[in-house]
């Protein structure tokens, strides 16, 4: 039985909206992809308003299905943290909680994503490694109630979990560097969970640049013989750049593996907003329904 999911990525200055059905197997169909000018800056402003009843008034045309948020704030916190293996899912929100509450000064504004990792060897048996991912809880939750008003929310969270779980079915290791304005990261995934993960708050190119050839060259595990590349600050010149200085062959991280274009859909372009949308659209649809991102 097909079933469709709308997701919306959105970052600081743009929200990309997407439609994807699955077929009922293990593919997955494009059929809608809109873009909106105004993201998560538009919302801490005074068209906050504004914007959310635009993005509402896209959304009228599918009422009756559920809507999944990708989340890309200009930049997040991240803590390592081991939770008990046995853990539920409502006993992991409250050890994110508890450890909010030592890591951050105000835990009310503030929101976190748990980002599975891949088990080790040598971890105690009774736990297992987690990357607790905060961000600022408004505007995030203000859109999310803004929406709920005419649809249903059904997931919300980091973009970065669902691009992690890309790697799931692939025969190696996926190896992901995302640049962007305010932040470069650098993941392996294998399996749908990081094995390695890396973020770093930078001011300028230079340090983003930086960042990247060290975790290039640095990485004992890379994970894979090329890099898929993506962020608004993934430009040509940078990407000659950390090309060069590493010899590590780069390129950009396209539309997910199985999922077709069908009609208006046909002439997406892999952004960086389509991606985060498309990956976000496919994790909802893969997890169990009620389920939360981090399960």
């Amino acid at each position: 039985m097909s079933r469709s999911q709308i997701a919306c990525a959105i970052d600081a200055g743009t929200t990309t909206i997407v439609r994807v059905k699955s077929s009922g197997t293990s593919g997955c169909a494009l059929t809608m992809c809109q873009s909106l000018r105004g993201g998560l800056e538009a919302v801490t402003g005074p068209k906050s308003n504004k914007y959310a009843s635009k993005l509402s008034a896209m959304l009228s045309k599918w009422p009756d299905e559920p809507v999944a948020l990708a989340f890309s704030p200009s930049e997040i916190l991240t803590l390592p943290a081991w939770f008990p293996a046995t853990a539920t899912p409502d006993e992991r929100e409250s050890l994110g909680r508890l450890e909010a509450g030592y890591f951050v000064r105000n835990i009310d504004e503030w929101l976190w994503h748990i980002l599975p990792v891949e088990e080790t060897g040598d971890r105690p048996l009774e736990l297992e490694r987690q990357m607790l991912m905060f961000y600022p809880s408004e505007p995030a939750r203000f859109v999310e109630e803004a929406l709920q008003t005419r649809n249903r929310v059904n997931m919300s969270g980091l973009h970065i979990e669902p691009l992690v779980r890309l790697s799931v079915g692939l025969s190696e290791p996926m190896a992901v560097l995302e640049l962007e304005e305010r932040y470069a990261a650098f993941f392996v995934s294998v399996n749908g969970k990081a094995r390695y993960f890396r973020y770093w708050p930078v001011r300028n190119g230079s340090e983003r640049d930086y960042f990247a050839i060290a975790e290039l060259t640095g990485a004992e595990d890379a994970g894979s013989s090329k890099i898929r590349v993506t962020g608004s600050a993934a430009d040509p010149a940078s990407l000659k750049r950390i090309a060069s200085a590493t010899s590590r062959v780069l390129e950009p991280l396209g539309i997910p593996q199985g999922v077709t274009l069908e009609g208006k859909a046909k002439g997406c372009t892999a952004s960086t907003g389509v991606v985060r949308a498309i990956s976000m659209a496919m994790m909802t649809l893969t997890l169990p329904p009620g389920s939360s991102p981090g399960q």
